[in-house]
């Protein structure tokens, strides 16, 4: 099973264009903000080899509206 811990932020970006979410702007280098018609704005940081911390990824799941096992399935 896959584990919260080794996702990247190009991963989660293309996780959250998937469920209809689209690239705003870029905000202060590597933010990056993403709108929904429907949902709240998303923020997700960026950053060449690193991963998207587990409270961070937590939040943005939360805000989403998906739970981690919902979220662990779709990225497999």
């Amino acid at each position: 099973m896959a584990s919260l811990s080794n996702i990247t932020g190009k991963e989660l970006i293309k996780f959250v264009k998937s469920i209809g979410y689209r690239l705003d702007r870029q905000n202060r280098g590597n933010h990056r903000i993403f709108v929904h018609d429907s949902k709240s704005t998303l923020t997700i940081p960026v950053y060449k080899k690193k991963t998207v911390k587990i409270g961070l990824l937590s939040g943005i799941l939360k805000d989403i509206g998906i739970s981690k096992s919902e979220f662990i399935y779709a990225i497999k």
